[in-house]
């Protein structure tokens, strides 16, 4: 099989721009990417430089862009991947600091943000040290974000991180999820409160755009959203620094059930407060022009809101 790998060459040191080489190659017909750049670098360029380790799938240090969309190298066949000019188009994933060539630096895209969540089991003070037997139920959320082997693609595919880097990104937050699910843990409240801060669980715009990149099956947003879940269980609906979410999960919860659905006008003022409010007069004015500005407080009941105001306060007296 010949195929020509349009590889991303750029070494940062040496200034210049990145360019793409092309390196046309002989290669069976089982052969994957990875296969493809040991065979450039072992026999036509020695100088090439990417990283791979267990060429199984498992250990994600060869995750690279192949024809504009994150994937495995490893798992990436030449044949099934080639267009029909039979190229395929090698670069690193997008919001990384390019080292050398395909060579990333993967402790500013993950370990940092790993790191920053705590990753350790911290039992309670007040039990002494004794064998924690479970169930396979309750350890199976914990064996599922367990699968992530960070690779990196779902923060590669996420939405937020292309305009806020610091933003602590799908793989650290299932790494947190992984804590806060698990039993054993007894730092269950200082983890949401920490991922509750800004840049934390509540930038995720929910886009699911993680989900779609996992190639573990783990559901990353899911995760997410089950942080979220936890933390409003207990009390904890934002951080120190930004208020503004409680503010507006509280606004919103109370104009659907006082009226049956979103009174946006309300949403906005109660959430923001007046002096953010005049920040937005710009934007208002635009809206009222086009007539879809929102009178806060004047918002009619929709049929039905009797019923959903019931659902609520149900649910509010099932709430410890």
């Amino acid at each position: 099989m010949q195929a020509t790998l349009k590889v991303y060459r750029h070494d940062p040191d040496a200034g210049g721009k990145p360019t793409f080489q092309p390196y046309p190659l002989e290669l069976p017909e089982d052969a994957t990417v990875l296969d493809g750049l040991v065979k450039i670098r072992e026999e036509l360029d020695g100088t090439l430089a990417f990283r791979a380790s267990c060429n199984r799938g498992f250990c994600g240090e060869c995750t690279l862009r192949i024809n504009r969309g994150g994937r495995l190298a490893c798992m990436t066949r030449v044949a099934s991947a080639r267009t029909k000019e039979g190229e395929v188009t090698v670069e690193p994933i997008r919001n990384v600091r390019v080292l050398k060539d395909l060579v990333y630096d993967v402790d500013q895209l993950l370990w940092q943000k790993i790191k920053a969540v705590e990753p350790w089991l911290q039992p309670t003070v007040s039990q002494p040290e004794r064998e924690h037997v479970l169930s396979d139920e309750q350890l199976r959320p914990v064996r599922n974000a367990m699968k992530c082997y960070y690779c990196g693609l779902c923060d590669e595919g996420c939405s937020v991180i292309p305009f806020d880097n610091t933003f602590l990104g799908p793989a650290a937050l299932t790494k947190a999820y992984r804590f806060v699910s698990d039993p054993r843990d007894g730092a269950r409240a200082h983890r949401l409160r920490a991922i509750g801060e800004p840049r934390g669980m509540w930038d995720c715009v929910h886009c699911f755009e993680a989900d779609e990149h996992c190639p573990r099956g783990i559901g990353p947003t899911h995760r997410i959203m089950d942080l979220r879940d936890a933390a409003v269980g207990m009390g904890i609906k934002s951080g120190t620094r930004n208020p503004q979410v409680a503010r507006h999960y509280d606004s919103f919860a109370a104009s659907v059930k006082a009226s049956g659905w979103l009174d946006e006008g309300r949403l906005a003022l109660e959430t923001w407060g007046v002096r953010r409010i005049f920040d937005l007069l710009p934007v208002a004015w635009r809206a009222l022009r086009r007539g879809k500005l929102p009178t806060p407080y004047r918002h009619p009941k929709r049929p039905g809101a009797e019923r959903i105001s019931r659902i609520f306060e149900k649910v509010e007296r099932r709430s410890p």
